[in-house]
């Protein structure tokens, strides 16, 4: 077990903690069969490999008529093509048959030209513009998009509106999906109290932190299955974290992780796990534990609301990412230009709350928020992006490049 108060308390850079959680992160947490309703925002844990073609016959992408192109322009109607009641017989040359969307292209056709292109007198049919119909146009093959044993999604897909679609369209019923990864949440302090409860002393806080990142962890597909207050007991600390450790895949404290008398987190670590790290080069949010709690993972977040939230975001993402078996997962960043001057500390990574705007060449503008307290809470949804101000960058004038990472709605 590390030493809390040794070497540890060393400031890890940002890219050295994000390695230490990557190459600590678990397999994914199981894998469990739903239907095709309950999985959506769920994880693909068994490829799907398709046993049929998509489209699954050749078929007319147009309401109009079908035939052989051989250079006719007048053709007698031999009957109607229409979805899910295809024309049986063979069309012969110099016949046509009206056809719509999506019916299957009856035998001896090549072409579909649009209703617009056409005349229509009785029985017989004229293109209007013979000159610009081309050989097998406005039709869609069978297996085109699909073919049989095409891999169609990975395993590690995030399951959308359009993945989940193309599973329908190949007649999946249910798919194998990951599990969501159990988390507990704690804020710690004697100070806290669960919202709706009485305030009954001046110095009492209602507690943010387990609402904010439980809502954050939930979004992301998390099964939170415990939210609690950690108070200023070591043997209680303990107790709650061990019972933690049964029960979830990942385990969340906020609070607790400095080096004051009453943070007691790292003294119940000290007896149920280890520790690699206690603070990490990043503003907001340098007092941040990463390690396990017998085997499981386990990140101490600041108490500062937004710092909580920042770290979350920025350190407990990528690991939940892995434990619930999505792949290729990478950060959403974007480069824009800085209207004013922004200032940070250097030496370590500020990530300043910020507002960008498209202009109207097109290019993305950003500018920080006055107010970067990182107790105040209002700032992060007054935000729309952190702005990145590197460890070796103290400031930057306006105009100058910047990386940014949009919050959309992940706060």
């Amino acid at each position: 077990m590390d030493d809390c108060f040794g070497s540890s308390e060393a400031l890890v850079q940002v890219s050295d903690m994000l390695a230490r959680i990557r190459a600590a992160a678990p397999a994914p947490v199981g894998v469990e069969r739903v239907t095709l309703g309950q999985a959506v925002d769920r994880i693909l844990a068994e490829p799907i490999v398709a046993t049929l073609p998509l489209p699954r016959y050749t078929a007319s992408a147009m309401d109009g008529i079908a035939f052989a192109h051989q250079g006719h322009q007048r053709f007698k109607l031999a009957g109607e093509a229409l979805a899910g009641h295809p024309f049986e017989a063979w069309v012969a040359p110099g016949e046509a048959v009206s056809i719509t969307t999506g019916a299957p292209l009856p035998a001896g056709c090549d072409t579909v030209v649009m209703a617009e292109d056409i005349a229509v007198s009785g029985e017989w049919v004229e293109l209007s513009r013979p000159e610009a119909v081309k050989p097998g146009q406005n039709v869609r093959h069978a297996g085109e998009e699909i073919t049989v044993g095409d891999h169609v999604l990975a395993a590690g897909t995030l399951l959308g509106p359009a993945q989940l679609g193309m599973a329908a369209s190949l007649g999946h019923e249910h798919l194998d999906v990951h599990c969501r990864p159990r988390v507990a949440i704690f804020s710690s302090g004697d100070e806290l109290r669960r919202a709706g409860t009485d305030i009954d002393t001046t110095a009492s806080l209602f507690d943010a932190n387990a609402s904010s990142l439980a809502a954050c962890l939930k979004r992301w597909g998390a099964d939170v299955v415990m939210t609690d207050i950690l108070p200023d007991s070591l043997e209680k600390s303990i107790s709650h974290l061990s019972s933690a450790s049964r029960q979830a895949d990942l385990i969340i404290t906020s609070g607790g992780v400095s080096a004051g008398q009453a943070d007691l987190i790292r003294f119940a670590i000290q007896q149920l796990g280890q520790v690699s790290s206690w603070r990490v080069a990043m503003r907001p949010g340098k007092p941040m534990a990463f390690g396990h709690i017998e085997h499981v993972p386990f990140f101490g977040l600041p108490g500062n609301p937004v710092a909580a939230l920042v770290t979350l975001m920025q350190f407990v993402q990528p690991l939940f990412r892995q434990l619930s078996g999505q792949v290729h997962w990478e950060a959403i960043k974007w480069h824009a230009i800085s209207e004013q001057p922004l200032k940070g500390r250097g030496g370590r990574l500020d990530l300043l709350r910020g507002r960008y705007h498209v202009d109207a060449q097109g290019g993305i503008r950003v500018n920080p928020l006055k107010e970067q307290g990182s107790h105040r809470l209002s700032s992060l949804y007054d935000a729309n992006c952190l702005i990145e101000l590197p460890d070796d960058m103290a400031g930057c004038n306006a105009g100058t490049p910047v990386t940014i990472q949009p919050l959309g709605e992940l706060i």
